[in-house]
């Protein structure tokens, strides 16, 4: 992505847009005062909501598509309606992990103000010690990890990934208009570079000691000192593996989301149509033209079987 002088036809912005919890009010004049074009890690909510108050936002590609972890409670919990009273782990306020167990919490007839005791900062690697010694009741955690405590007697309570067969877009790269109508080439060349981002990661065990290594500097470099105090999240390659990362760039499972929020009672405005909301044209583009290039194809084969052995 370069301008015709050579230089970069981008900036990165390095700083917070809006504060963590209050991007779905936000996030769209952020952008406009700080001259962002694209947005990365937003939650797909964000937009719809944005987009019913005529924002100039789009989705433009996904980012997590998809819910990874099992969510255990101790061997006293036997369902989420045992969860009533109780202590719930989870890594943040309106965090994907708060948003995708209060789902499943009010599916059970649950009053999320009530009957729940909220607890943050469980997550890797104090999540599983928290349930193990009674902290918590009930936690988010990976595949591999619920096996573990399973065969201790917790008992798995719900496993959303199973739910969403087609995806669950929580978090998208997000764009202006603006952008997608003046320069819709640089917008497909940082598309073709996201992808193959994804690929990067979940290419294990190949790119695993850079990651972890960059992953190590990032929260050195942190202004957040939780964030310098946190293990890696990359502790093994499969930790970077299973990270939903859409191969083709694709955000995906709309449909059933939205129809979920709304039976649930979470869409207190009216939702634009999700044609008005995607603009997922040159994604497509640039995942097809990534895919007609040969040396490639060795990359792409390994990061697609790893992602049908996930299912995502």
């Amino acid at each position: 992505m370069k301008s015709e002088d050579g230089l970069p036809a981008y900036t990165i912005l390095r700083q917070a847009m809006v504060p963590f919890g209050l991007e779905k009010m936000g996030i769209s004049q952020a952008m406009k005062e700080q001259s962002v074009d694209i947005a990365l890690d937003v939650q797909s909510r964000t937009v719809f909501f944005q987009r019913a108050r005529g924002a100039d936002l789009y989705i433009i590609s996904g980012w997590r598509n998809q819910h990874t972890n099992v969510w255990v409670g101790a061997p006293h919990i036997k369902s989420l309606k045992d969860l009533k009273g109780k202590r719930v782990g989870i890594s943040d306020f309106n965090s994907i992990r708060h948003w995708a167990i209060q789902i499943q919490l009010r599916k059970a007839g649950l009053d999320l103000e009530k009957d729940i005791e909220w607890v943050r900062g469980m997550f890797h690697p104090v999540h599983v010690p928290a349930l193990r010694s009674g902290k918590v009741e009930c936690i988010p955690c990976k595949p591999w990890d619920a096996e573990k405590l399973i065969k201790e007697g917790c008992n798995a309570l719900v496993k959303p990934a199973d739910q969403y067969p087609d995806g669950r877009p929580e978090r998208i790269i997000a764009a202006t208009g603006r952008i997608l109508e003046e320069r819709p080439d640089l917008v497909k060349s940082f598309l073709k570079g996201m992808i193959r981002s994804y690929w990067f990661v979940r290419d294990m065990p190949k790119n695993f000691e850079y990651i972890r290594q960059l992953e190590k500097r990032l929260r050195y470099d942190s202004a957040d000192p939780e964030e310098r105090k946190i293990k890696i999240s990359s502790a093994a390659p499969v930790d970077l593996e299973a990270m939903p990362f859409p191969i083709d760039g694709r955000a995906t499972g709309f449909e059933d989301m939205l129809a979920e929020e709304e039976k649930l009672g979470e869409l207190n405005y009216d939702v634009p149509p999700i044609k008005d909301v995607c603009a997922q044209d040159l994604v497509a583009e640039a995942y097809k033209e990534l895919m007609e290039r040969q040396e490639l194809k060795e990359e792409y084969e390994r990061v697609a079987a790893i992602a049908q052995r996930w299912g995502y």
